[in-house]
């Protein structure tokens, strides 16, 4: 009688293979999570610097109001000729490392178009200090 032969790939060979495609399984799924963490994490930092930028945007159009009052005023009262060509200027704090800086200028309502005065800036920009953090060593001796 002749021995059946059995093949190089035996049944435990089914085993191993179901364990690889699980740990596979398992680490995409800890990929997965730590990226949604990540994002989550991004996303809420970006929603908080949004919010906080339109809180400090709402600030400045309010202090732009008063200017505009008191220019207003000024030009109702015919005292506008003395304070034509003056610049205003301030900031206000958009969350902890940055600012809202505005500056505006008065000017004649008959060169801008009616208005008493031209907004010339309305950046953000940034009050920390930059760090140099970078480690790399271009030039080794």
């Amino acid at each position: 009688m002749k021995k059946k032969k059995f093949p190089v790939i035996n049944t435990g060979a089914a085993s191993v293979l179901t364990v690889f495609v699980i740990l596979a399984m398992v680490a995409f799924a800890l990929l997965t999570y730590m990226t949604a963490r990540k994002n989550a994490a991004f996303s809420q930092d970006f929603a908080d610097a949004a919010r906080a930028y339109q809180e400090a945007e709402a600030q400045a159009w309010e202090e732009i109001a008063r200017i505009d009052q008191e220019l207003q005023t000024a030009w109702s009262e015919g005292t506008f000729s003395e304070i034509a060509g003056t610049e205003y200027a301030f900031t206000v704090p958009c969350g902890e490392e940055k600012e809202l800086q505005v500056e505006l200028y008065a000017c004649d309502p008959q060169e801008n178009s009616g208005s008493l005065y031209r907004i010339t800036s309305f950046t953000q920009i940034t009050t920390k200090e930059w760090e140099d953090k970078s480690t790399l060593n271009l030039m080794k001796p």
